[in-house]
């Protein structure tokens, strides 16, 4: 799995499972209202574990779908990150898992980092971070990468690429999902 910064944290946060969720691609529009205060919208493409069976795939289920999808515990956790989730759910396309989340931020800091400087907003990725598309502009350097937005830009967007599965390689979420429940 490529490093994929802290952007996992919002719907897929790799650190509190006992398996691992992985996701073809998740996007981001962040709306700013001021100069470091807006709203967020990311969308996740293709959720899946890396286990194929037994307590990880189980733990993965349960993270997902009781903890992130419906527990106050985490609407709690993500308010400490500065994160207030005005909305959160999961829902199929086709047989493919998606998540999707909105939320205000008090600072664009609590957006993965992303930062202000100097009449631009930025955020800072490895070398093999993939970013399939952005509205801003993308300046390499030696040691890492970064999209670059001026200030006057009121919408950032940007799509990054988790992981690069085959069809049927790892299992499908979509499949434990019940829309009603």
């Amino acid at each position: 799995m490529k490093k994929f910064f802290s952007l996992i944290s919002l719907l897929i946060f790799a650190s509190l499972f006992y398996g691992c969720l992985i996701f073809h691609k998740m996007s981001y529009t962040i709306n700013i209202d001021k100069d470091t205060t807006g709203t967020a919208t990311v969308l996740v493409s293709d959720i899946r574990s890396d286990a194929s069976a037994g307590s990880n795939l189980e733990a993965d289920k349960k993270n997902l779908f009781e903890y992130i999808y419906k527990s106050p515990d985490f609407i709690s956790q993500m308010k400490d990150e500065g994160k207030k989730i005005t909305s959160r759910e999961l829902f199929l396309h086709g047989d493919t898992l998606m998540g999707k989340t909105e939320f205000s931020f008090g600072s664009i800091f609590s957006v993965e980092k992303i930062q202000y400087q100097d009449g631009f907003y930025y955020l800072t990725l490895t070398i093999d971070d993939s970013v399939l598309t952005t509205n801003g502009q993308i300046i390499y350097s030696k040691d890492y990468k970064r999209i670059l937005w001026k200030n006057s830009f009121k919408v950032l967007k940007f799509e990054m690429l988790g992981f690069p599965f085959q069809k049927d390689e790892y299992t499908r979420l979509s499949a434990f999902f019940n829309p009603k429940k």
